[in-house]
Order: C-alpha cells, then structure tokens, then sequence
C-alpha cells in the first residue's frame, strides 16, 4: 500500500477544506503520535467516525477539543458562540469528516470506488479504545491559531 500517497492525499484535503472552507490557517506537527494527544489532558474533546469501504476498508476519526469545535462551527454558520448549539457543532464536524474523506479518496485513487458510511459522533473514551498499531494508522495532528486537531485513519483491511 501507498501509505505516504494516502497521506498526502489527506493533508491537501484536510488544507482544501479547512482552510478553504473554514479560512483555519493549518500548521501540520510532522512528528506527532496519536498516544501524545490521547494520554493527556487537553479538556473536553469531541470526536466523529467515517468507516470506509473499496480497495481500502477502515474508518477515518476526527477528533478536535470542544471550544475549537464551538468555534469553527460558530464561524462556518456565521452565526455567534452562544447561538451555535451542541447539534449544530456535531453536524459541522460530521461534514468536515465526510468532506475531507471523499476529497482524501479523490485525490488518492481517482479511478476506484470508495463506499462512504454515514458519519457519526463518538466519545472521547471510543476514540483511545480505537489506537492501533502504528503501522495500520496515518496520523495527522494539527495545530490552528485557536488549539489543535486531529486526523487519524485507520485501515482494518
């Protein structure tokens, strides 16, 4: 498998959407382990899943701290804080995962099909249950001038 093509693939995707769309300036963490993120404690964090299914099987998780999430929602609706509720931050980051995926896919195999489940939340406590081995995931952390994010892809097939 291509795994530097995926992920690459993913960070230009992750750049079109969140900077495009979001107008979030992105600094990727080269060096960063999804056990550095999940073993501390960075408040409360929301988190959506994307499972896949092609030439490659697996699920892409999202997982980002609560006030970022408030945030980029916030922005995205042009609406204020305080009116942007806990199910409107859930769908935004639901299409976030499902935007970059299908742009992830696109970019990395134009000619297969890739089957797109729905996108789900799911609990911070199901995020580190989902640490695999490190050769079986693509990584990304990123920071935003308002905290950090992640990206994680992990193959099951």
């Amino acid at each position: 498998m291509e795994t530097e093509a995926l992920k690459t693939a993913m960070m230009d995707s992750i750049s079109e959407v969140l900077e495009g769309m979001f107008y979030l300036p992105l600094d990727f963490k080269d060096d960063a382990k999804s056990e550095g993120l999940w073993d501390s404690e960075k408040g409360k964090i929301s988190a959506t899943r994307l499972e896949f299914n092609g030439p490659l099987s697996g699920r892409f998780i999202f997982t980002v701290p609560d006030q970022l999430a408030l945030s980029i929602t916030a922005g995205f609706l042009g609406v204020d804080l305080t009116e942007a509720t806990k199910e409107h931050v859930t769908e935004t980051l639901k299409e976030i995962i499902n935007m970059v995926a299908g742009n992830t896919f696109s970019k990395f195999d134009a000619q297969s099909v890739f089957d797109l489940g729905v996108p789900e939340a799911m609990s911070f406590d199901d995020v580190k249950a989902t640490r695999t081995d490190p050769g079986k995931e693509i990584f990304i952390a990123i920071d935003t001038l308002d905290g950090w994010m992640a990206f994680q892809l992990v193959m099951t097939g």
